[in-house]
């Protein structure tokens, strides 16, 4: 929701969900992100996550989407 974007929210609650994998011993935390939302992109990227080379087309609901896959270390 745009009205609170920056406010720390999403960074909280991204925060929450790598710690409790890290405590479940995953060694690597994985995402696909819309490769055109930047926005997003520079969200993850800002917090560790970094493209590991993967991509897929998406046509679920009939349009084509472009994704990549995002990874970031745990532990």
């Amino acid at each position: 929701m745009p009205e609170v974007w920056g406010a720390g929210i999403g960074k909280q609650l991204m925060a929450a969900a790598l710690t409790t994998l890290g405590q479940a011993d995953y060694a690597q935390a994985v995402l696909w992100v819309l490769e055109d939302n930047e926005r997003a992109r520079r969200f993850y990227e800002a917090a560790g996550w970094r493209p590991d080379g993967a991509a897929v087309v998406d046509t679920t609901g009939g349009a084509a989407l472009n994704k990549l896959r995002y990874g970031h270390p745990l532990g």
